[in-house]
């Protein structure tokens, strides 16, 4: 290896690291792993996100841990995304009679867009 298995890069404004070794990166990701799950702050996101508020902004920590908690429990219940099944059966049926109907006139269709719409 002509650089070593740690490399570190400027990259405009942010700084990035390359671990090319699979031992190195195992090593640091199971005794500095709360230091790389911090994301580079933006001050972009900090004004548009409340100061990082958010769980997809906001740094790791006691604060990103009780998101994830609520998000989880109240979000991604069995009980709460059970109570979306009509209205997902209801989209997909949708897309179905979309497709259906554009194949019967010959019309060209944009599944990227359909999809993403759907999602």
């Amino acid at each position: 290896m002509k650089y070593g298995p740690i490399m570190q890069f400027q990259l405009g404004e942010v700084l990035a690291i390359t671990i090319s070794s699979s031992k190195v990166a195992e090593e640091v990701l199971k005794t500095h792993v709360a230091v790389f799950a911090n994301r580079p702050t933006v001050l972009a996101i900090e004004v548009m996100c409340y100061d990082n508020s958010s769980l997809i902004f906001s740094p790791y920590g006691d604060y990103w841990r009780q998101m994830r908690k609520i998000c989880v429990t109240e979000l991604l219940s069995p009980k709460h995304v059970q109570s979306f099944r009509t209205i997902r059966k209801e989209e997909v049926w949708n897309l179905i009679e979309f497709i259906s109907s554009s194949e019967a006139k010959g019309l060209a269709i944009n599944f990227s867009q359909k999809i993403i719409s759907l999602t």
